[in-house]
């Protein structure tokens, strides 16, 4: 229902925007081409600079992602057309409402949908483009000067136009992005609510099974089902955790550590990738492997944002043990660090670490980043493997 209201919205625009170009541009053509004798050269060029700019500001409608180019476009052949008058026929009659109404829909769409410093330039060039066209091509007589004013209200108008809209699609990404959130705690809530319980109870008669029948057979296999159970309830509530958590959106991921190591590493260059061995074998448990992935991917994705001069980056995962407890390692490390110019600062300003750090934590697991020995920086992520897992020969 939103979107076929939306769409017969911008249908409704584009109509109304067709008419009123065409219009301004018939106008002008008759005024130019049949009511004055013989036809100026610049009044030509104007018509078809008018012309040009409303079709380039209606194709904003079909190819939105191309409004940068099309404002571009629109504001340099404005620019063109002002100089040629301002050189070769000041006194032409005044006219370009076609072309002034297409740039005030550029410049407002531009300052909707463009990031802030293009909206910005955008907005500052359309303006200085529509309000000195009059006076480079007629002259600062008092029409021109009125006519300049008049312009140059209607810029003001595009650009708190776009404005307003730009507001209201970051405010409705707020609100989705809480009802998302709301939802997320409601289905963490519910998790723990029934799931939680429901093994919980499994495990409580598993134990009670344990003492009734203590000399039975059995014995085995209720230690078996009691530990399942301890293990799934333990894992319902680190992804509880997670959910709790806006950062930790991605799925758990299926298969091994080895793939989910190289499915992240794919497609980044200079990366070294170094793998224990006999750690395809390693069983872990589903929330681990996903873990190790965001670990390697949000690592790789600083070094490219922050440390683009990197020549080698390393990724290190193997196992290791320590005061009696088996532990997976993903260490990630590169030398794009300069001197004096740490990753430090650049990346505590995002929420990536943070991210990365309270996902390992819910894993009982821990995280450190920060430069290590000359010109490198060194993510290093140990999380702890199950009791079952056997340990690989060692990191890399």
């Amino acid at each position: 229902m939103i979107r076929t209201t939306n769409r017969t919205l911008s249908r409704s625009l584009f109509a109304l925007e067709l008419l009123a170009i065409a219009g301004l541009n018939v106008d002008e053509g008759v005024r130019r081409l049949f009511l004055q004798h013989p036809a100026q050269l610049g009044g030509i060029l104007y018509l078809g600079s008018s012309a040009v700019i409303g079709a380039l500001a209606l194709l904003r409608h079909r190819y939105p992602g191309a409004t940068l180019q099309l404002v571009v476009g629109a504001i340099g052949v404005s620019s063109v057309c002002s100089v040629v008058g301002y050189l070769a026929e000041p006194a032409a009659p005044l006219a370009g409402d076609g072309e002034t109404v297409g740039l005030v829909l550029l410049v407002g769409s531009g300052c909707h949908l463009l990031r802030a410093r293009a909206a910005g330039t955008v907005a500052i060039a359309g303006g200085l483009a529509i309000v000195l066209a009059p006076i480079l091509r007629y002259g600062s007589h008092s029409t021109t000067l009125t006519i300049s004013v008049l312009w140059a209200v209607l810029w003001g108008c595009s650009v708190a136009i776009g404005l307003m809209l730009r507001d209201a699609d970051a405010r409705r990404e707020v609100a989705l992005a809480t009802a998302r959130n709301r939802e997320r705690l409601a289905l963490a809530r519910e998790l723990h609510d029934l799931v939680a319980h429901h093994i919980t109870g499994v495990v409580v008669r598993t134990q009670a099974a344990q003492v009734v029948l203590a000399d039975g057979p059995e014995q085995d296999l209720l230690r078996e089902i009691e530990g399942a159970g301890a293990e799934a309830l333990a894992a319902v509530r680190r992804l509880v955790t997670m959910l709790r958590s806006p950062e930790q959106e991605s799925p758990l991921r299926s298969g091994g550590i080895v793939e989910a190591v190289e499915s992240a590493v794919d497609g980044t260059a200079n990366v070294e990738l170094r793998l224990a061995p006999g750690l395809a074998d390693l069983t872990v448990a589903p929330e681990t492997v996903s873990t190790v992935h965001r670990v390697v991917l949000e690592s790789l994705t600083n070094v490219c944002k922050h440390a683009p001069d990197a020549q080698v980056i390393t990724v290190s995962v193997g196992t290791a043990v320590e005061r009696g407890r088996a532990l997976l390692r993903v260490d990630v490390q590169n030398d794009g660090v300069r001197p004096g110019r740490g990753l430090a600062h650049r990346a505590a300003d995002g929420y990536g670490l943070v991210g990365m750090g309270e996902r390992i934590h819910a894993l009982d697991g821990t995280l450190t980043a920060g430069e290590y020995g000359d010109r490198h920086w060194r993510v290093l992520a140990e999380l702890p493997l199950p009791a079952g897992a056997a340990p690989t020969e060692g990191t890399p």
